[in-house]
């Protein structure tokens, strides 16, 4: 599309072929450090504002501390920079670990690996239902639960779990605005996609 060839030609000036896989992961991966969520409640109180997080969702950052839940989900994103066993000290259920869905061992083809999935960052996580890989949990309160006995052997509380989800709302920051582009339309002489064996 001719379009397109115009605006690939603008954003890579310096490529004799500018539409290429590598140039389009580039334009979306441009695209997606954009979407940052700044000033959450808890970054505030990480600057020094004491009185961003409510006594609530300070006593569910306390115990997302103590009974370890940072051990995994830790720095700038909250987890997300590492691959864990989903089930350290319980096997989920079957609706929650699809039988096909083995985690990395799909990539590393290594035994260890099975069940290993990456944890999942925990920025805005209270705007991202459903949760888990199987997507079969739609209250954060449930999988706030499911994660502690699953991953920690420890039972919470409704008043804990309730403490923690607090804590996790306030990792809720504010949502970019986002320009959308008007892109090129397709026309009569446009190639179909194809999907190639």
């Amino acid at each position: 599309m001719t379009d397109y060839i115009v605006m690939f030609s603008k954003a890579f000036p310096n490529d004799a072929t500018p539409i290429t896989f590598d140039n389009f992961a580039k334009a979306i991966e441009a695209f997606e450090a954009t979407l940052i969520t700044p000033a959450a409640p808890f970054d505030q109180y990480l600057e020094g504002d004491a009185y961003a997080l409510s006594a609530q969702q300070k006593a569910g950052l306390k115990l997302f501390i103590e009974k370890g839940c940072s051990s995994c989900h830790n720095g700038i994103n909250v987890g997300g920079q590492d691959y864990f066993p989903f089930g350290v000290t319980e096997r989920p259920t079957a609706s929650l670990l699809p039988r096909d869905d083995k985690g990395r061992f799909a990539v590393t083809k290594v035994p260890n690996d099975e069940y290993v999935f990456r944890s999942a960052p925990l920025r805005n996580v209270a705007l991202r239902p459903p949760y888990f890989h199987s997507g079969q949990v739609w209250s954060l309160k449930q999988a706030v639960g499911v994660m502690s006995e699953i991953q920690l052997g420890v039972k919470l509380n409704d008043r804990e779990k309730d403490d923690i989800v607090a804590f996790l709302n306030s990792l809720t920051g504010q949502l970019p605005k986002i320009d959308y582009p008007i892109l090129p339309a397709r026309t009569d002489t446009t190639p179909k996609p194809s999907i190639e064996k």
